[in-house]
């Protein structure tokens, strides 16, 4: 199901549960109570910029898993398109929590992004399951509709992630990696994927 506004309460949660344990934050901060709240905060601002620039989704309204995509033209996210999208309150809710402590390693990122992901693809913002639901096949059956449509348009994508486990994941939906690097001042690495369309859809 496609998300919308009013959805996002839910999705955002459910979407912290999954990345509060991410690398990217806990490179953050390491006392975990903060790490819940700045989560929660980080996966709510990726949803309110999504669902009006781009499109998100969820596995069905309980908002097992989640996934959101945005178009080339709308990222890097941009001040003025980030407070036409979201809420004040959320905005200071990842400043309060340490959204700062993201900057340098995002930056890292948006600059690979510019780097290495080709004209005009679609972009997975963010993907992510509940721990309690991980296993049962939701990432691959939310990705796999949008990639088919790409398939279709002839359309490539990109995905960036600082989680060596996810990569197989990406593999087996068709992405390669481009690059794997060391994010700088960090024990990070930020691999790199693009999935080019299929050449058997551009064959039917």
């Amino acid at each position: 199901m496609r998300l919308t506004r009013q959805a996002i309460p839910t999705a955002a949660a459910s979407l912290a549960a999954a990345f509060r344990d991410y690398p990217l934050l806990v490179h953050a901060t390491s006392d975990e109570r903060e790490r819940t709240a700045l989560a929660l905060a980080f996966c709510s601002v990726a949803l309110h910029y999504a669902v009006r620039w781009g499109e998100a989704y969820a596995s069905s309204p309980a908002c097992e898993g989640v996934a959101a995509w945005l178009p080339a033209e709308c990222f890097p996210m941009t001040l003025g398109k980030s407070l036409r999208a979201i809420p004040l309150s959320v905005l200071l809710s990842l400043g309060r929590h340490g959204g700062s402590r993201l900057r340098t390693a995002g930056a890292y990122l948006d600059a690979m992004h510019r780097r290495l992901a080709p004209p005009g693809h679609l972009f997975l913002f963010v993907l992510g399951v509940a721990p309690q639901h991980q296993g049962a096949g939701h990432a691959s059956a939310l990705l796999r509709p949008v990639l088919a449509r790409l398939d279709r348009d002839h359309r490539p994508c990109y995905v960036d992630t600082v989680n060596g486990d996810a990569v197989p994941l990406y593999e087996h939906l068709g992405f390669t990696v481009v690059e794997r690097a060391r994010i700088p001042g960090t024990e990070l690495t930020a691999w790199a994927l693009v999935r080019e369309p299929a050449s058997s859809a551009a064959d039917t």
